[in-house]
């Protein structure tokens, strides 16, 4: 499961351009790192559920996007304080599906990155789609569609949304550069 969780991580990041991501999931103990990529923090470690932009869309089930000032707790929490260094802008987006809220990804960037767009917002929403099916289902790597099968897929939603099939392959494409 990591390797699609990490994945989905850097796509994240390389989507958006964002400096630092992490993918966290609802723990008995508050909210566990089980995806990083440029931050600090170590997967597995428990971070407080109620603090920060995670903690908030976990708890509204809302996606945020905010440009922090200082003293917003958005900036100031347990994910970002490990960067040591202050972030600019914060994009979180609930992961989960219609039996609940699973997790979040959280993205950070610093002051010469500027802030997230909306397009940003909807391409993670997508991503963050795709990891709530992950955290619910646990699927283990060799579940992880074929090639053939995920192009067969991808066939049948250009013809059937092509706005999501351009968010898709936006990602995938993120993928593989990263």
């Amino acid at each position: 499961m990591s390797g699609v969780l990490d994945a989905i991580a850097d796509a994240a990041i390389g989507v958006t351009g964002a400096s630092a991501g992490w993918i966290l999931a609802v723990h008995p103990e508050g909210l566990e790192v089980v995806a990083t990529t440029g931050g600090d923090t170590a997967v597995g470690a428990v971070v407080p559920a109620d603090a920060g932009a995670a903690g908030y869309v976990v708890a509204s089930g809302q996606p945020v996007a905010v440009s922090p000032r200082p003293g917003d707790p958005f900036a100031h929490d347990a994910l970002v304080a490990d960067l040591g260094r202050p972030a600019t802008a914060v994009l979180a987006v609930p992961c989960g599906d219609d039996d609940g809220i699973l997790g979040a990804i959280q993205l950070v960037n610093e002051a010469s990155l500027g802030s997230f767009s909306f397009d940003d917002v909807e391409i993670v929403t997508v991503l963050a789609e795709i990891t709530g099916v992950v955290l619910r289902e646990g699927i283990p790597e060799r579940e992880v569609p074929s090639p053939a099968e995920l192009g067969n897929a991808l066939g049948h939603l250009a013809v059937d949304d092509v706005a999501a099939y351009t968010r898709v392959a936006r990602a995938i494409e993120a993928m593989l550069a990263g």
